[in-house]
């Protein structure tokens, strides 16, 4: 509480500490307004030389191959299949151990099959991950919330599964701000709600803070060993969620520079923060005299919904994150009034209509010099956006091999780079 205090003084009683995370990360939100790129400086060529011309026998030095950037996904574990939650017929492709114990499985007890019980299940997904080319898996984390398999602990045996590969990946927090506007409902007396229709997060809120920090990211880090954390120039990397969690969005960078500082002050690091461009929307830039704007504070912007618009680039201050994803169908969700679907065999944009095609060209468009790629998503299955194995057909109901999406993935891998 100690760090809360000093964030409440130095935000003067209307600023705190935030971070998103919700099942609303599974739903799209609505088209952003275009975000601001901040262009790195290009050097300038030199004109004159002192040196001598060289001999034209001179050799000249091939072009070093363009480098690959770390490759991350986002990873859901809040299943516990099949007691709850888990109707196979709302799913487009079913994941192994969805409906029955995972196939070789030394101990079955541990969870049974598809859940975030079962430490098996985590073994498998990262060691698939791995064999895939994945550098960092990003778990959707929800803090603690009334669903009791998917809790904040459930990281430890991610962690644990982590540690008996020859390689770890590494992990880094994709901060689901559904999970804040959740919290506060439940402090405030309304219970535990969350969603368009409910009542918003406001960062005028001094208390908004300790929703963000003290009940979220900091527990998040504090179970995850430095040398598993996914850094940037030694920094981790949260990404976030959307700012559909929250209000008075004018006051985001004061939020998120106070979760900066109070991170440092609890790590002595600060966190390199990827916020998605929501939170750089003209409100956010516009902060009260004084007070940072959010694209001051943050280290760089992506899309959440490149799984159904395209694959998108966004930069600040020269770093550059790709997000890319493999279609998208959430037409089977119950509830769902307005279903939206992009077919995984038809390319953005249009074109020749083929398996995989949609990722194929996601994938293609991702720039040569790209500091990041995020794949979107590795296994949210009710909104078909997953790549990890399952049951997958094409156009026409038949049959691709499991692993179909991940080869896509590993033939992009092989590729990217090697030719110019």
């Amino acid at each position: 509480m100690d760090t809360i205090k000093t964030l409440l003084v130095r935000l003067q009683s209307f600023i705190a500490v935030t971070l998103l995370v919700t099942v609303a990360a599974c739903s799209l939100p609505p088209p952003a307004e275009p975000t601001p790129a901040v262009s790195a400086t290009a050097v300038p060529s030199p004109t004159n030389s002192i040196l001598p011309t060289p001999p034209a026998a001179t050799t000249v030095p091939p072009t070093p191959a363009r480098r690959s950037p770390p490759l991350g996904t986002f990873f859901f574990y809040w299943y516990n299949c099949p007691q709850q939650e888990c109707n196979a017929d709302q799913l487009r492709a079913v994941p192994p151990g969805w409906l029955t114990p995972l196939p070789d499985d030394p101990d079955p007890r541990d969870g049974l099959s598809y859940s975030s019980y079962n430490y098996d299940w985590y073994e498998q997904e990262l060691r698939t991950m791995a064999a895939t080319g994945i550098d960092i898996v990003f778990p959707v984390s929800w803090g603690d919330h009334p669903h009791p398999w998917f809790q904040q602990d459930r990281i430890n045996l991610l962690v644990q599964a982590n540690g008996v590969l020859d390689r770890p990946l590494q992990i880094g927090m994709f901060l689901d701000t559904t999970a804040q506007q959740g919290m506060y409902q439940e402090f405030v007396g309304n219970g535990y709600r969350f969603g368009p229709n409910v009542p918003r997060l406001p960062l005028s809120d001094p208390r908004s803070g300790y929703f963000f920090y003290n009940l979220h990211i900091r527990d998040f880090f504090q179970r995850v060993p430095r040398e598993m954390w996914a850094t940037i120039d030694g920094r981790p990397i949260i990404i976030t969620y959307t700012a559909l969690c929250c209000d008075h969005i004018e006051l985001s960078g004061a939020l998120w520079r106070a979760v900066k500082d109070a991170f440092r002050t609890d790590f002595g690091v600060e966190p390199w923060l990827i916020l998605e461009e929501t939170w750089l929307n003209s409100q956010a830039l516009a902060p009260p005299a004084g007070l940072p704007s959010s694209a001051e504070v943050a280290d760089g912007v992506y899309r959440w919904g490149t799984a159904l618009v395209g694959p998108y680039t966004g930069e600040l201050r020269g770093f550059k994150v790709s997000s890319v994803g493999p279609g998208f169908d959430n037409s089977r969700i119950p509830g769902v009034s307005d279903p939206r679907v992009q077919p995984r065999d038809e390319p953005p944009g249009g074109g020749p209509v083929a398996p995989g095609a949609f990722l194929r060209a996601s994938l293609a468009a991702i720039p040569p010099d790209t500091d990041l790629v995020l794949i979107e998503t590795w296994n949210e299955w009710p909104e078909n956006t997953a790549v990890a194995p399952a049951t997958y057909t094409d156009r026409d109901g038949r049959p691709l091999p499991p692993d179909f999406y991940l080869q896509i993935i590993r033939e992009w891998r092989a590729t990217f780079g090697s030719a110019p």
